[in-house]
């Protein structure tokens, strides 16, 4: 009887891998280059590059191996198809810890146009593993976005990996469907350099991070240039966004500067941005709200020494400099504490309250400068 159990099982699985293999071989996979990518402002020989970063003097290893991963970029596509899927080239950049869920970190996120014209959350898929080099062959195979979709045209947005790089990625759907370009949902460009928050650190999914949230509610283009831990006021950095011509900047730049960097490094920063482009609106945001503050007295005062500074030093900021604004919008997160992942960084939840808590005031920014 044990034996008879053994061979039925081992059938199973072999009838299982086998209907998963002729599942993914009757798919039409085109290059995601073919489609509309998302997010992005800056001319790249790896199109999932944010920036070309060995081109920027005085960038850090770490900041350039952080823009090396595809944190903010989408595919827009059209499709018939009932089933999608992609397969994913990693390069040598992936990251991963305990409070980062696959799904964000190495995974994909489907969103799909409703019929009231609004994106609705449609899938999230990843691979199972590590994201180790030796894994590097299993997380390169097909993976399922997702199956039985309803029929007729949809359109779809697909958002990358928010910790990962990507060297090339195709999309599959059924051999008997249209897969197309569609045109940018969003309007105007907008440049959002940030911290770990815009990077998506602990989001549970790809699109669900608040520059994500942010695009959908208002259907403006951000382009997200989160770098983790190493948001600091670099100038070289500023030199960038200046270059990409983007029509506004938004800064979450004071989530990871100390007070006396903050001091130091700002105003060199905004002169950077405005070698390139003197008339750029840029609009810094308060840092939110951290829950390791609740019963920590030291780092409760911490954290309020610095956003009593940051609010003192805009104050001066915005009456030196024409076009630069400070959006200082307290509990952007909500204050019941109850979106935090790990006592810094908030779930996709407190993602979403943050984006719809700096909406307005960005709102009211941009429209005086005929961003609409």
């Amino acid at each position: 009887m044990k034996r008879l159990f053994i061979l039925i099982s081992a059938l199973f699985v072999v009838a299982n891998v086998s209907a998963q293999s002729n599942k993914t071989s009757n798919l039409n996979y085109v290059n995601a280059t073919e489609l509309t990518m998302l997010g992005k402002l800056c001319e790249t020989a790896n199109p999932y590059h944010r920036v070309e970063a060995q081109n920027i003097k005085g960038i850090s290893r770490s900041e350039s191996r952080l823009l090396r991963m595809a944190s903010g970029l989408a595919i827009a596509f059209k499709t018939n198809a009932s089933d999608i899927y992609v397969k994913p080239t990693y390069g040598e950049v992936c990251s991963w810890d305990a409070y980062a869920p696959l799904a964000s970190t190495t995974g994909f996120n489907l969103f799909i146009k409703d019929d009231k014209g609004e994106w609705i959350w449609a899938a999230s898929s990843a691979r199972k593993v590590i994201p180790t080099k030796e894994n590097r062959a299993k997380m390169n195979q097909p993976l399922k976005i997702i199956n039985g979709l309803f029929e007729g045209e949809k359109e779809c947005i697909l958002y990358l990996p928010l910790f990962s790089e990507l060297t090339a990625l195709e999309i599959g759907v059924n051999t008997n469907a249209s897969i197309e370009k569609l045109a940018n949902p969003f309007r105007h460009n907008i440049a959002v350099f940030g911290s770990s928050f815009t990077h998506g650190s602990t989001a549970s999914g790809t699109g669900l991070t608040w520059p994500a949230f942010f695009s959908r509610s208002t259907n403006l283009h951000l382009c997200s240039f989160g770098m983790y831990g190493t948001c600091r006021f670099q100038p070289h950095l500023g030199e960038v966004f200046g270059q990409t011509k983007a029509d506004a900047l938004i800064c979450d730049a004071f989530s990871n500067s100390e007070i006396d960097e903050i001091g130091v490094r700002i105003r060199p920063f905004i002169e950077s941005v405005r070698k390139g482009n003197p008339n750029m609106p840029i609009i810094f945001i308060r840092t939110i709200y951290r829950e390791h503050r609740n019963f920590q007295p030291a780092y409760e005062k911490m954290e309020q020494d610095r956003i009593d500074y940051v609010e003192k030093i805009m104050a001066k900021i915005v009456k030196e400099y024409k076009n630069v604004y400070y959006v200082n919008v307290s509990n952007q997160t909500g204050t019941d504490h109850i979106t935090s992942a790990d006592g810094t960084h908030p779930y996709s939840y407190g993602y979403h309250r943050w984006a719809q808590a700096i909406e307005k005031p960005i709102l009211k920014i941009l429209k005086k400068h005929g961003i609409k």
